[in-house]
């Protein structure tokens, strides 16, 4: 590691460094954003950077992002919406709007943040979307808003609507997926809300990721027959920080197709036109804002105690 003390009368220093040679490949690992895990030790996830750039491109091209787009950056860095947030935009030159600290959970702050800077993006959890609708009261934002992402949780049925009536003409999508596999997987763009739905439908896979639902027999299921939801593509990541054990219970190789898959513990079931339903979990996690919580890991603090 070559140190440089940076000071006004050095500047000239710079011109003698060579250029170094590039040793990371892109299955290197990126970073490590950790999730609960039931025996009261979070999961650190290991994602490669291929995986995140996927994503992070695909987003970008999906929705033209550019220089000129600003995102409301309200994720904190081990919530991994905040690696779309920071890099996303940076990619493409434009800006990330920061909140004070004392203002993350305060919608009356991300209205004023939002008019001042001119919010282009939003990327949050629906909840957070859910407050800032609640607080604005139906008022219009002054703030050329063109794009609401939304994820890491059920989406209200009657919340997109309440969202145009802030801003007409905006775009919503819904995005899902597993901070196992590179922060988002599948979409789904909200347009008309069908009066039939339960939820928001889950959607279809981004580029370079797949989505499967598989019985018991990790078979595809049939239209309309839940079965167990399964990631695959560039975007999983390479495992678990340091526990060979939960990785290979969770990532595998399908024994017939060959494709490494995650098992999320979702459940799911495909609808005629070939997007999926995500229909809740078999075991005891819950979700608060957006956050995978395993009721086991409450258990084992509160037997601590």
């Amino acid at each position: 590691v070559q140190r440089w003390c940076v000071a006004e009368n050095q500047v000239s220093v710079f011109h003698k460094l060579t250029t170094l040679d590039i040793l990371q490949t892109p299955t290197d690992l990126a970073y490590v954003i950790y999730t609960s895990g039931s025996t009261g030790q979070p999961k650190g996830v290991m994602t490669d950077h291929r995986g995140a750039v996927n994503t992070i491109l695909d987003i970008n091209h999906r929705f033209s992002v550019t220089s000129q787009d600003r995102v409301l950056a309200l994720s904190a860095l081990n919530f991994d919406l905040s690696v779309y947030d920071i890099f996303g935009l940076l990619a493409v030159g434009g800006a990330i709007v920061m909140p004070m600290p004392e203002g993350r959970r305060d919608p009356s702050h991300w209205a004023e943040l939002m008019t001042k800077y001119q919010v282009t993006l939003w990327d949050t959890v629906a909840a957070l979307m859910q407050m800032l609708v609640e607080y604005q009261g139906g008022r219009a934002l002054n703030t050329p808003l063109r794009l609401v992402l939304m994820s890491g949780d059920w989406i209200p049925l009657d919340l997109p609507p309440r969202i145009r009536q802030l801003r007409p003409e905006v775009t919503l999508m819904s995005l899902g997926g597993a901070t196992e596999a590179s922060i988002w997987s599948i979409y789904y763009p909200i347009d008309t809300i069908d009066p039939t739905w339960n939820s928001i439908p889950y959607g279809k896979p981004l580029t370079n990721q797949t989505f499967h639902v598989l019985n018991e027999r990790l078979e595809p299921c049939p239209v309309w027959v839940p079965g167990q939801l399964y990631i695959g593509g560039i975007g999983l990541a390479l495992g678990y920080w340091r526990d060979a054990d939960k990785t290979q219970a969770s990532f595998f190789t399908h024994p017939q197709t060959g494709e490494r898959l995650y098992k999320t513990g979702d459940l799911g079931r495909y609808l005629p036109e070939g997007n999926i339903e995500f229909l809740g979990r078999e075991d005891f996690q819950v979700k608060i804002r957006g956050h995978r919580i395993e009721l086991g890991e409450v258990e084992s603090h509160l037997h601590k105690h």
